[in-house]
């Protein structure tokens, strides 16, 4: 569920924000650092290789200061603003359009950085969408490549559901299964 843009208008909250452009990027930039995530989801799907790599950028806040995910939103001019599943009181500016990551995101955090380990994770994540911009993962090699990066983010992939080698066993199941099927005479 989208929320409206009116949160962008909420109460005199906004006043306190910094206002030369420069100043509130470096503030998001923070706010980033502290309330936001990049991740990248690998998740079976009838594709390719039986899996799909989906990177997102996303920024958590409560329903009350909704209007800085707005700001996030006007900044990057992209994205969307909807409730986090679950949990009704929270909300959730998302940016997962590879294009969009690459024109908006990336850009955006390379200027104003990061810090600790929110910046690692960044320059692993640039490097994924990089690799998905120029199709690498349309390879078996590409494909492991990237998944062993986005397992390299994130305190190592620690909370992903299906773990690496539940990944990486089934492409060479895949391949044994292909190789094990006899030639059409």
């Amino acid at each position: 569920m989208n929320i409206s843009d009116n949160a962008l208008s909420a109460g005199n909250q906004q006043e306190r924000l910094p206002k030369k452009k420069e100043s509130l990027c470096y503030y998001l930039a923070g706010f980033a650092d502290g309330e936001g995530s990049f991740s990248i989801t690998i998740h079976r799907h009838p594709v390719r290789f039986g899996w799909v790599i989906d990177p997102m950028f996303q920024v958590y806040q409560h329903k009350d200061n909704a209007f800085v995910l707005y700001i996030f939103k006007k900044v990057f001019r992209c994205g969307y603003v909807s409730e986090k599943g679950g949990n009704p009181s929270c909300y959730v500016y998302c940016v997962d359009n590879l294009k969009q990551l690459q024109q908006y995101v990336l850009p955006f955090f390379e200027r104003y950085p990061l810090v600790g380990e929110k910046y690692k994770n960044f320059l692993l994540f640039k490097e994924v969408v990089i690799r998905l911009i120029r199709k690498e993962h349309y390879t078996k090699v590409g494909f492991t490549e990237i998944v062993k990066l986005c397992f390299q983010m994130n305190r190592n992939g620690k909370y992903r559901k299906n773990s690496i080698e539940t990944i990486l066993s089934s492409l060479r199941e895949s391949s044994e299964t292909i190789r094990q099927i006899p030639p059409v005479i």
